[in-house]
């Protein structure tokens, strides 16, 4: 007997292509599809009544706890399967998903912003944002929430007692207004898969220095040309830890789904086994958050490079805050950002009003 499970995930190939391809017996999970964004616009809790299980993305965790939409993983899975899936997921993926003590999925995906570029057209990419300021063809990814998420990955505090590290984010607001000053503006309205798409396809542009990397299109394909990608450029030449927000999503259990826990758990035990990572879900354009396919070489030489010249970036990217109403202050946050591109705002003076209402939101 066959069990059916409904899930949820996003209208990319990279998010759709290797659900819909990997098969467990006895299970069937029948995949539908949103925009990326509809993760963030369409409340989890009404998602939860449809799907058994959603595939999720780690800064709206704790929107989601807080609808009761998703099930911690200690819930769902064994110790065991828990320890080893953890085992082999790259960092810091796994940590993202925690809140309050708990894990609330598993990490499938793995991404983060790095530098995008045109390798027939730019020899040697960016190391530093000085190093960027000196490029023709630059565009930066400001639609939606990604202005605010270059300026964490330029100079979130790591240490978490606060938003932002105050030096480094003035410094960081006076760098991109000066790239924005000299890049093509026409492109802000393209999200990340957009400036992929337009890099792919035209000779507009040669680079874009900090979005969400796609190893899908490091591919050749018809009437595009590959893709290529480096370490997120630095904003001070010292920087030892990646300037990167991460990314990536992670597979989440509804409680509609634990009346077939079994078959969840099968199916999932499946989907994690690393012959599937490197077979399947990476040859289909898949970005797996299993360390094993970051690893080989195999898998990096198929999508020209892409995993061994970002892991570095990956691995210490700045991990976003999770609780509920984190996503409308980070919206927040993007929109204050292209505002301060486009005027002659006081940057400390912004950065400090940032840092007050973030500690008004995040402390209820």
């Amino acid at each position: 007997m066959t069990v059916q499970l409904r899930g949820l995930t996003w209208d990319h190939p990279r998010g759709y292509r290797p659900l819909e391809v990997f098969e467990e017996s006895g299970v069937q999970v029948v995949w539908d599809r949103q925009p990326l964004s509809g993760f963030e616009s369409t409340p989890l809790a009404e998602l939860a009544e449809q799907y058994d299980l959603l595939v999720v993305d780690h800064p709206g965790l704790g929107a989601a706890v807080e609808a009761g939409a998703i099930l911690p993983v200690e819930d769902v899975f064994a110790a065991r399967d828990l320890k080893v899936w953890r085992s082999r997921a790259v960092e810091p993926t796994w940590d993202s998903y925690r809140l309050h003590g708990y894990g609330w999925a598993i990490p499938i995906d793995a991404a983060t912003q790095t530098c995008l570029y045109r390798p027939d057209r730019l020899g040697t990419p960016p190391a530093t944002w000085s190093d960027v300021m000196e490029l023709p063809g630059v565009a930066l990814c400001v639609a939606g929430p990604h202005a605010g998420l270059m300026l964490l990955g330029l100079a979130g505090d790591r240490t978490g007692a606060q938003l932002l590290d105050r030096d480094r984010a003035i410094e960081a607001i006076r760098v991109l207004r000066a790239v924005w000053q000299r890049s093509d503006r026409s492109m802000a309205e393209l999200d990340p898969i957009g400036m992929h798409e337009l890099l792919a396809e035209s000779n507009e542009l040669v680079c874009c220095p900090l979005v969400y990397s796609y190893a899908y299109y490091g591919a050749v394909g018809e009437d595009r040309q590959p893709l290529a990608w480096s370490a997120a450029p630095r904003l001070r030449p010292a920087d030892r830890l990646a300037n990167s927000t991460l990314g990536g999503t992670g597979l989440a259990v509804t409680p509609r789904a634990f009346r077939h826990v079994l078959a969840v758990t099968k199916y999932v035990r499946g989907l994690l086994d690393v012959g599937t990572q490197l077979d399947v879900v990476s040859t289909v354009g898949g970005q797996s958050a299993t360390a094993a396919v970051w690893a080989s070489d195999v898998v990096d030489k198929a999508w020209n490079g892409h995993y061994s010249a970002t892991l570095g970036t990956l691995t210490t990217s700045y991990v976003r805050p999770r609780f509920d109403g984190w996503i409308a202050f980070q919206d927040e946050l993007s929109e204050r950002v292209r505002e301060l591109l486009d005027d002659a705002q006081d940057p400390g003076a912004a950065v400090d009003r940032i840092e007050d209402d973030y500690r008004r939101v995040s402390h209820g």
